[in-house]
């Protein structure tokens, strides 16, 4: 790989580096590579990283209130340099750059269509008998949390009569399940590829002179 491939990505070292930023109460900035047009977001947009999770690293682009997932790929630690001007005028035109979708992996998902990883819903309740909700989507695990039941998680949200809320949880907990499912259905296939592989191993054993 070439330096300047190198340099277009977040390394190990970068991550490693926010990291150390981050414990020291810095934010980092990062660079998207490519454009999140449903949010607005033009490739070379800027953001401050607010979490690293192994190879995720989660964002908050300058204009947007939420903070986004990235994977280390989609971004870089450095503004993406201006392309050279072409000549006024070629004698072979070049052929057309191939669209934003051929050259985006059919498995890459972008972080507007990603759904969100965690959500927090703070309840305030203040001395002027006034309460108030606010819905955090991306957000960390705060520190000293006491682990609950989805049950009574479920029974909760939806006892506090928040339209977004409600819908914010179970955002998170369908993109969990799906997952979960997603990993069954692997395991079911290696399984069954596994048992196949023993089948034929018995027969050759019970051909064998």
């Amino acid at each position: 790989m070439s330096s300047r491939a190198t340099e277009q990505t977040l390394t190990h070292a970068d991550l490693e580096r926010f990291a150390t930023e981050l414990a020291a109460g810095r934010r980092p900035t990062v660079y998207l590579r490519e454009a999140v047009s449903g949010l607005g977001l033009a490739a070379g947009a800027s953001g401050k990283v607010v979490a690293v999770d192994g190879a995720t690293v989660t964002v908050k682009p300058a204009g947007v209130d939420d903070q986004l997932p990235f994977e280390a790929a989609e971004l870089r630690s450095t503004k993406q340099p201006k392309p050279a001007k072409e000549p006024a005028a070629v004698t072979n035109p070049p052929a057309p750059p191939r669209s934003a979708a051929a050259r985006v992996p059919a498995a890459k998902k972008t972080a507007a269509a990603r759904p969100p990883r965690s959500v927090a819903v703070t309840v305030f309740v203040g001395s002027d008998n006034t309460a108030s909700l606010k819905v955090t989507r991306n957000a960390s695990k705060p520190s000293g949390a006491q682990e609950l039941p989805l049950a009574a998680v479920h029974k909760a949200i939806a006892g506090l009569g928040d339209r977004e809320a409600k819908a914010a949880v179970a955002d998170v907990l369908a993109a969990a399940r799906d997952a979960a499912a997603g990993r069954v259905a692997e395991l079911q296939a290696e399984l069954a590829a596994a048992k196949k592989s023993l089948a034929a191993l018995d027969r050759a054993k019970r051909s064998a002179p």
